[in-house]
């Protein structure tokens, strides 16, 4: 299987850590101009940008989707950024609340709703939201995060349907306990040891896991599938 980008454009939002740099090499290796953000980082090359955006405050993604209007076309959407906040419900503040649901749920509606015109000019596109297994199980102190990803899971699948006449496919990824820095800096060694006896491979899975699976929904390959969430833990949520 032979999958190439090249003359694509690509979208990638949080796209300086874990899955998001992961995704952003990976679509440049592959010959596609990739655009990025980040929250301090801004710069232009030949092949690829990142864009300055916090996504916390509804003015700078306002000021985000002002910006996108200038591309004449973008073939691929992927909404990767994301925070958490891992705290009981009685102990969460109003400001963790807001900047989740702004940055995990929020800013996807509003930059879909501008990509998917951009799309529409073509009619042809692939959308893909990043998701959790938390939008499927749940665990303690992770309430509204948890909240979000299962709201991701049903936007995805309104999203599909929204956007089908227009050939634009729109499918969510949820990934289990993957390695990256987040996962050392929130579990630490003990957290990670605990969890690899919980999940049934008995590892963490790799940014390049969710990258490949990735790939093949956003590439010529896949002409027929939408409105799913494919979850990628280990066999974690199966138990």
């Amino acid at each position: 299987m032979n999958i190439n980008f090249k003359g694509k454009v690509v979208l990638i939002t949080g796209s300086t850590k874990g899955i998001g740099k992961k995704l952003f090499t990976k679509f440049k290796s592959l010959g596609a101009y990739v655009i990025g953000t980040s929250k301090t980082i801004q710069l232009k090359k030949k092949n690829y940008e990142i864009i300055k955006a916090d996504f916390t405050s509804s003015s700078s993604t306002k000021n985000f989707i002002k910006v996108l209007g200038k591309f004449k076309k973008i073939d691929v959407l992927i909404n990767n950024a994301g925070i958490n906040k891992i705290s009981h419900i009685n102990n969460i503040n109003d400001q963790d609340v807001n900047n989740i649901i702004n940055v995990n749920l929020i800013a996807p509606i509003l930059i879909t709703k501008e990509v998917s015109r951009i799309m529409m000019r073509k009619n042809k596109g692939k959308i893909i939201n990043i998701s959790s297994i938390f939008g499927k199980v749940s665990k303690e102190k992770r309430s509204v995060y948890a909240s979000t990803k299962h709201a991701i899971n049903g936007l995805t699948k309104t999203l599909a349907l929204d956007l089908a006449s227009s050939n634009i496919l729109v499918n969510s990824v949820s990934p289990g306990v993957i390695q990256t820095q987040l996962t050392k800096k929130v579990l630490g060694r003990s957290g990670i040891n605990k969890m690899k006896k919980e999940i049934p491979l008995k590892k963490l899975g790799k940014t390049e896991d969710v990258a490949n699976l990735i790939l093949f929904l956003t590439s010529e390959y896949n002409s027929y599938i939408t409105g799913q969430n494919y979850i990628i833990d280990g066999g974690y949520v199966v138990k």
